[in-house]
């Protein structure tokens, strides 16, 4: 060999002794600059959560509001329809008793009338 590809080969290590003391400063950055990119990103998704979960409670807040002012006006309506039935029912029977004095009135007026012809 000679003596300059001697002195490439020589210089060859110091260079890359030298690359070596420098990756890993290479990759300590480039690590450190990652961890400060994913803890920004994970401080941005926790408060992207911590939202979403403010968000959650109130539609859910308001979901139970609705469906309780749902069941209260369910329960009204329940109780005027019963009412309404009651009355309704009253008056079918007052109709029944009606009916059926006016059925009896009406075959005791018949009989008058047959026993009149009958009789005289």
């Amino acid at each position: 060999m000679s003596e300059t590809n001697r002195e490439i080969l020589d210089t060859k290590p110091d260079a890359r002794s030298a690359e070596f003391e420098q990756f890993p400063l290479y990759q300590q950055l480039e690590t450190r600059e990652r961890l400060v990119r994913l803890e920004e990103e994970n401080r941005h998704l926790k408060e992207m959560v911590a939202e979403q979960k403010d968000k959650h409670k109130l539609l859910r807040q308001s979901l139970d509001d609705l469906r309780s002012e749902q069941n209260i006006q369910l329960n009204e309506r329940a109780w005027k329809l019963s009412q309404r039935t009651d009355t309704l029912a009253r008056r079918l029977d007052r109709l029944f008793g009606f009916w059926a004095l006016s059925t009896m009135m009406l075959m005791l007026f018949f009989g008058i009338i047959m026993f009149k012809a009958n009789v005289g």
